[in-house]
């Protein structure tokens, strides 16, 4: 039930492209009329209700975020086309790193900086207009090998983005690995980066010292790129100049095939111009620029965010919430989220550590969204009433009160019966003139 195609339109497109591709069908909408289009598919068809505890399994390992192949035990794939749904009980599960480009011999999972972690594709949430150009200039770049710039406020994701380039290159397999340039102002962290013998970017990269002895390395992240200084901006000229210069059939050195991406908080451009940032190198990175738009740009994107990390954190802490309230859903999404998406997953999850019931409320919300809660009531202006219009109000409200008792309305009104008649007879002939 996914939006746009299901699950049968999906199989139908993937066999075009692989007729031979073994194919199972796990839904919680099957009937006899998805089950026979299964059958003519050759696909295996399996219901919710078959599945008791192996589906709640399966569903909890989606909701951690991990992507799993299935299929029968003991079966290769040259026999699957010939099992039977009542053969479910047995299943082999095996990790999405044990399947990668789609075959089924397992491999090992690589030694490079992030290890298996850097096999899982990120997930970009959101469906406004800049964020579904972003995802098609991820799709477009990510195969390419030339360095990206991306540019954003802090908290955009940034470092997801680049993992999302990285996921999506033939170089997934292999390490991706993300500096902080400000570390580069500590002589120490440097030593410990680079090297001690070298200490030296481009020569580290090269002969494999440091941080990136630690295994192949595919993509290489320079994060806030505008903190690093002239120095180390020559050495990752060399760096970029040298993957350049590299032809097809030579031998390549060791490091010099990484896929480099930048991020920058700040007007690359700007300090270009005043001098704090080398020309030539500011030349090669802005070729492919990608821009991430601000959360409060995309506002509509913010419930989505909600209910995802909402998922993420009740499933990694294991509570028993089941939902957000519309009245924190609203307070959110009028909020200006300075820190952007990283500061509504820093709420989302604070407030499933701290809440006790089903619901998210408004008090797990931080101490600032209910101080600005204040502020503006205390700001909103009073709405004043004529005493006439409010003496009608209280009379009326207390004759409800009372369900018409006009003597007992009278009695707690502090008047006769008759002075209350009287008025409701005014209050009656002022209607009829309006």
């Amino acid at each position: 039930q996914m939006p746009d195609l299901n699950g049968l339109v999906t199989i139908t497109k993937l066999k075009e492209i692989n007729p031979n591709l073994k194919t199972i069908l796990l839904t919680g909408h099957g009937n006899d009329k998805v089950k026979q289009a299964t059958e003519s598919l050759n696909t295996l068809y399996f219901e919710k209700d078959e599945m008791a505890d192996f589906w709640r399994f399966i569903k909890k390992l989606n909701f951690d975020g991990h992507e799993v192949v299935i299929r029968p035990a003991g079966l290769s794939n040259n026999t699957i086309e010939g099992h039977s749904p009542t053969a479910s009980q047995g299943v082999e599960i095996s990790s999405h790193s044990d399947y990668r480009m789609g075959a089924h011999v397992p491999k090992a999972p690589p030694s490079g900086p992030t290890g298996s972690d850097s096999q899982l594709r990120p997930v970009i949430v959101g469906e406004t207009s800049p964020m579904r150009e972003v995802r098609k200039a991820i799709r477009r770049i990510a195969p390419l090998d030339c360095p990206v710039l991306l540019c954003g406020e802090p908290g955009t994701g940034k470092n997801l983005v680049a993992r999302a380039i990285h996921a999506g290159n033939m170089r997934f397999q292999r390490g991706f690995l993300a500096i902080d340039c400000t570390d580069f102002d500590n002589e120490q962290m440097v030593a410990q980066l680079l090297g001690y013998s070298f200490g030296n970017l481009y020569e580290a990269v090269q002969t494999g010292s440091g941080i990136f002895s630690r295994g192949a390395l595919g993509t290489l992240l320079f994060d806030h790129v505008e903190r690093m200084s002239m120095v180390f901006q020559q050495q990752l000229l060399q760096l970029l100049e040298k993957a350049d210069t590299q032809t097809e059939g030579r031998s390549k050195v060791a490091g010099t095939s990484v896929r480099v991406l930048v991020s920058t908080e700040a007007d690359l451009g700007g300090r270009t111009r005043k001098g704090g940032f080398k020309q030539e190198l500011y030349d090669r990175l802005k070729l492919f620029k990608l821009f991430l738009p601000p959360l409060r740009e995309r506002k509509d994107d913010i419930a989505p965010l909600c209910r995802y990390f909402f998922d993420k954190y009740r499933t990694k802490f294991n509570k028993d919430v089941r939902s957000i309230s519309p009245d924190v859903e609203a307070i959110l999404v009028n909020y200006g989220f300075p820190g952007n998406v990283q500061d509504l997953e820093h709420i989302i999850e604070r407030a499933v550590i701290l809440v006790e019931g089903d619901t998210i409320e408004r008090k797990h919300l931080p101490a600032r969204f209910l101080e600005a809660l204040k502020s503006d009531h205390a700001k909103r202006p009073k709405e004043f009433v004529t005493l006439a219009a409010l003496e009608t109000r209280y009379i009326f409200e207390v004759l409800e009160a009372t369900n018409e008792n006009k003597s007992k309305a009278a009695e707690i009104l502090g008047i006769s019966r008759a002075a209350l008649w009287r008025k409701l007879k005014q209050y009656k002939a002022e209607s009829s003139d309006r």
